[in-house]
């Protein structure tokens, strides 16, 4: 008898699993003649292709049994010994090698840290807007996603105190906070020391884990950098995320972890549940890479590369787009957050310019309470400069026909 019904099986965490706008995002970037800034990718531009070639080829030379082996849960020692001294030297961070684990990606850091915090029903505060790959993590593990506006300032924390009050008199406390403090995908906005510090004392006085999800932080183009919440964490509320996919590779899948001790040793415990360990050939390339200087030197490039587009996208932003419109001015990272007059659809926007083989991210995705209808997010991280310079002006007539129609 054939099997008719899976999905009366489905678990219920299976049936928590909502589609993801990566998936359209993918479908945009693979249009025949599509010119594109939807995608949050790094550029191929600044890839070490030839030096990773070269690094892969001396590693399976020297040491190729182990190279393709299964490596330690926790991953690489040699690896979280050189993330340890740096986080130290560059970040002010105090954590050991045994208070990092590397993951495969970011955001399987997240989807461990929920597996072991959140259970269904738990509330997890996130930014209106905020990463939808974040949100969808959350909720996929039953937690309610519950927005607090964001600012030019990043997340509002004043709002969020009285957020926190309401809940918490309600008897609905809330386990987590779901923040990017650098550069947020989708706004770019970098929150501000000040809510960094309140934030802090939020957690200690609530009761709350915070999740840092920093992927962007090393790509800061101007201004001061800001310490990390992991850096002024006092009490152990914060599990921060690291990623090299900006900086690296993101096909290479390294990221790593970093907490208390005890919160790094339950989310090894559900690696071993899931992958057993992360690739460990790119864990040595990534070593390689950091031991002769490539990495850190590669950094100092990619800041250069992206600041040049994030000048260009803005530039012509200013030259092209009606005063009616606002945006974000990021000071790093991949993105710039446009908003529409009101009554203005970004989806009906999008619908146009899709037309013209024109793509970007229209906002409601980034919104956990289904606003933002008249947002959409830029990225220039991986469009060419003749694209940003195309589609800019292109965008901007399709707007003033909008806002005159």
């Amino acid at each position: 008898m054939a099997f008719q019904n899976p999905d009366a099986l489905f678990s219920e965490q299976a049936h928590l699993m909502k589609p993801s706008a990566i998936g359209e995002i993918h479908k945009l970037l693979e249009a025949p003649g599509m010119r594109s800034l939807a995608g949050a990718w790094p550029s191929p531009s600044v890839f070490k292709t030839r030096e990773i070639s070269d690094i892969v080829l001396k590693l399976l030379a020297a040491n190729g049994d182990h190279a393709l082996q299964y490596g330690s849960t926790k991953g690489y020692l040699e690896l979280r010994q050189c993330l340890s001294e740096m986080a130290e030297k560059k970040e002010d961070i105090e954590c050991s090698p045994d208070q990092i684990l590397i993951t495969t990606g970011s955001a399987q850091g997240l989807d461990l840290a929920c597996r072991i915090f959140i259970d269904p029903g738990d509330i997890v505060l996130v930014g209106l807007p905020s990463y939808f790959g974040g949100t969808g993590t959350i909720a996929s593990h039953g937690g309610i996603n519950v927005g607090i506006p964001v600012d030019e300032n990043g997340i509002e924390v004043e709002a969020m105190e009285e957020k926190l009050a309401l809940l918490k008199k309600g008897n609905k406390p809330v386990k987590a906070v779901y923040v990017i403090p650098n550069f947020q995908n989708p706004t770019g906005t970098t929150l501000a020391l000040s809510r960094r510090k309140k934030l802090l004392e939020l957690a200690d006085r609530y009761q709350f884990m915070i999740f840092e999800d920093d992927p962007y932080g090393e790509l800061r183009f101007e201004g001061q950098h800001l310490p990390s919440l992991l850096a002024l964490d006092k009490t152990g509320c914060v599990v921060h995320f690291r990623s090299t996919s900006k900086t690296f590779s993101p096909g290479m899948r390294v990221a790593w972890a970093a907490g208390h001790t005890d919160v790094i040793v339950k989310m090894e415990l559900a690696k071993q549940c899931s992958d057993i360990s992360t690739n460990t050939l790119s864990q040595l390339v990534l070593l390689e890479l950091i031991k002769n200087g490539s990495f850190h030197n590669g950094i100092k490039k990619n800041i250069e590369y992206y600041r040049q587009k994030r000048d260009l996208t803005l530039d012509l932003i200013e030259k092209h787009f009606p005063k009616q419109v606002r945006w974000t001015k990021p000071s790093g990272g991949f993105f710039t957050f446009i908003t529409l007059p009101e009554g203005l659809s970004a989806d009906d926007l999008l619908i146009d310019a899709l037309k013209h083989k024109i793509a970007f991210v229209s906002g409601p995705a980034f919104f956990v309470d289904d606003s933002g209808k008249n947002t959409f997010r830029l990225s220039y991280s991986q469009a060419s400069s003749e694209d940003i310079m195309a589609v800019i002006p292109s965008l901007a007539e399709l707007i003033k026909d909008r806002i005159t129609s």
